[in-house]
This record gives structure tokens, sequence and C-alpha cells, in this order.
């Protein structure tokens, strides 16, 4: 209830709230909070409770600690799953000890947080004068999740409201040119240039109004489509926690939403005068799908060719038919994707700070959505991509077997 009522609170009160509760809770001394990393390498140690950073010497405290090189406490995270050990002091294999001046350890308890299947965060727990127990762990576990849940949000919602506040300023600019531009054509009209040279310099300094002018409508346009992908990603996220997701399958060619989907990013396509170039046959089998969920897969993923291609750079559409389903390629010849990312782009990604911020578009990234989608039509995606040659979107959706008297008959009533 406490947790619930810190919506208008900031992220370091939240958690800072949260592991002292933890502590209290469990009957603890000390307690702590770590992010993971977003390729889920490194621990990001956020913050101590109270006592623990009292009773804390440590000089020149690490705050990253890569997974590969923790010792019993990093355990949460190799295994996945809660780790109780109710003598620390006792002889471990798995110990990497600690640094002179650390908080001394005699019973020990840490969580791994999850979203989805994904890790975000430990959080520990320790010093009991007692054993920790299986209600120790419940209340740990119900805890962080709650707090996880707020954080999300929040962050969905400040990054809403820095989105809309970009946005803003981006438009101020845009209207602060044209009214330079504008005054420039009026007092060049009064005053016309007497010589050749005069008209030179006129035309150079249009030229550059000219230039500054499109800076600033990209910028707009940017800004506006980022704020878009954000608004999409949270109202997902709502209706999905609600359990409000809901599906019209019905039987379709493949070819109406992708068309769809160039139709909602053409005016991005010839701003940055991409190339496109499509191969969709004209006679494909049907499929079993929500016309307008596929729409806003395929338009997420056009947009995220588009933002990351160079101007004038290339995005193919290759759509083919394969013996159970039909196989669409989105292909760019943009920046790429880090490979040690490409694993974890179809899990939900939330910007906690500057050290755990994701270099793949974090909150508005929509390839959470594309995954869901795809699952829901019983398909598959994946991401092939290589730093500096581009990125390869591969999508699967199941061809419908007409020859099914479940399918004909009950699935689709014909």
């Amino acid at each position: 209830m406490k947790l619930n009522q810190m919506t208008g609170s900031s992220l370091q009160e939240i958690t800072d709230f949260a592991h002292e509760e933890a502590v209290k809770l469990t009957k603890s001394k000390l307690g702590y909070l770590a992010f993971m990393s977003p390729d889920e390498g490194s621990l990001i140690m956020h913050s101590w409770s109270t006592h623990a950073m009292k009773e804390c010497n440590v000089k020149d405290r690490k705050f990253i600690y890569p997974i590969e090189t923790t010792g019993l406490w990093g355990e949460a995270v190799k295994q996945r799953k809660p780790i109780i050990t109710n003598n620390y002091q006792e002889a471990n294999p798995l110990k990497k000890g600690y640094p002179e001046g650390h908080v001394k350890l005699t019973r020990h308890m840490n969580v791994p947080i999850f979203d989805g299947n994904r890790i975000v965060a430990v959080a520990g727990v320790g010093n009991k004068e007692e054993d920790y127990d299986e209600a120790d762990l419940r209340q740990l576990i119900l805890l962080m999740q709650e707090m996880w849940r707020l954080i999300r949000r929040k962050q969905m919602e400040d990054a809403l409201q820095k989105s809309s506040t970009e946005l803003s300023k981006a438009e101020m600019e845009l209207k602060s040119f044209d009214r330079v531009k504008a005054e420039f054509l009026s007092n060049k009209e009064e005053t016309q240039p007497a010589t050749e040279h005069g008209k030179m310099i006129d035309d150079e300094t249009l030229e550059i109004i000219n230039d500054l002018e499109k800076k600033a409508i990209e910028n707009v346009i940017h800004h506006s489509q980022r704020l878009r992908r954000i608004v999409d990603s949270f109202i997902y996220t709502s209706m999905e926690e609600a359990g409000k997701i809901e599906y019209n399958f019905k039987p379709i060619d493949i070819s109406v939403p992708l068309e769809n989907s160039l139709v909602d990013t053409i005016f991005m396509v010839e701003e940055k005068e991409i190339v496109l170039e499509k191969t969709i046959p004209k006679s494909l089998p049907l499929i079993n799908g929500d016309e307008e969920k596929l729409t806003d897969m395929f338009t997420v993923l056009m947009d995220s060719a588009i933002r990351f291609t160079p101007y004038k750079g290339k995005v193919a559409i290759i759509v083919d038919e394969e013996v159970n389903y039909i196989h669409i390629i989105l292909k760019d010849n943009g920046a790429g994707i880090p490979e040690k990312l490409i694993p974890h782009m179809f899990q939900r990604f939330y910007e906690i700070d500057s050290q755990t911020k994701n270099n793949s578009e974090g909150i508005e990234s929509g390839f959470y959505i594309c995954k869901k989608i795809a699952d829901a039509h019983k398909g598959s995606i994946k991401i092939e991509s290589k730093i500096n040659v581009g990125t390869e979107v591969h999508i699967w959706i199941p061809k419908i077997d007409f020859s099914s008297k479940k399918q004909l008959g009950e699935e689709y009533e014909i």
C-alpha cells in the first residue's frame, strides 16, 4: 500500500524505501539492491540500506560486478533462483571473498527480480539473527516485485514526459527558424541588393536558413515519432498487464498489413530519400492473422529500419513462401545492433539510470511488442545484425492448412 502511494516519488526514494522495508520485514540487519546490465553480464550496485552503509569501511568501492567473477552472492543470477545461505562463514568453493572493511556477513538471502524471463535486478538482505526461511523469501519477493512494477511504470511516465518536453522544444525551434526566414525574405524584398555580390550573399544566407530549417523539421519528426513509440509501448504494456490484449483472427493475405505499414512509414522513407525495395509475390497463401496487430508489428519494424538507415540508404522487404510458413524479411543497411544485445532485443527494456541505460532505444523499443504479436500468431521472429553493415529481421507466420477440417469448420466458420 505504501509503495502504491509513492507514484510521485523519485527512483532513489522508491528503491531506498523498498530495501529498508525488506530489512524490517525479514528482521535483517542490512539490505541492498543491484540492477542488471542490458546484456545480463554485470550487476550494477544501486544502493545499500542505511545500517549497511554505517558498517561498511571499504575504500574505493566497486559498483559494477561482472557475473562471471562474482562469488556466492551472484548465484541468484547464475542459477536464476533465490539463494539462502544461513552460514555465510562456512567454507564454500563459490565464495570469492570480499574486500577489507566490507560488512561481515553471517547469513545472507538474495532474490533475482524478473521482468518476463529476464532478470532486471537482484535484491538481498543479510545478518538476520535466526535462519532465513520460506516466509522471509516470500516477503522479499513480493515486496521487490511490487517495487519493480512501480519503477517500470514510473520510468514509462518519466520517458513520456521527457519526450513530450523535447518535442515541444523542437517545435519552438522550428517556429523560430520560420520567423527568421519570413523576416529575411521580407527584408530582402524591401532592400534588393544593388550588386551581384550582394545577391550572392543573400542567396548563401537563405541557403543556410533553409538547411537549418530542414534540420529543425527532421528534429520535430524524430521527437514526434519517439513520443508515439513511447505512447504505444505504454498503452500495450498497460493493456497486457490488465489482460485486455485481444486478437481478431481471420484469413488474410500477409501483403495487406505489409502495405498498410508502408503507408504508415512512407513519409519517413521520403524524408530520408531511402531506396525501398519490395519483393512480394502477387499470389500468396492466406494466413490466420489479425490485420491490425500485424500492421502494428510491421510498422514498428519498418520504423526501426528507417531510423537506423543512413540518408539515401536502402531498406528491403522480401516475402517468400516456405513449406508451412510465410517468411518475411525486413532488411536495412543501417548501423547494426551490437551482437551481445541481440539475444535480449525482444525482452522488455527499461531505463533505470545512466549506468543501466540501454543503447538500443530502451523503453521505446517495440521489439518486445513484435515478439508478442508473432507469438500470438503461432509464428516466430529473429534478428541478424552486423555493426556498420545492417540488420535483418526474419518473421515466420504459419500458412492456413485448408485441408484441415477443424480449421475450415470451427476456426473460420466457413
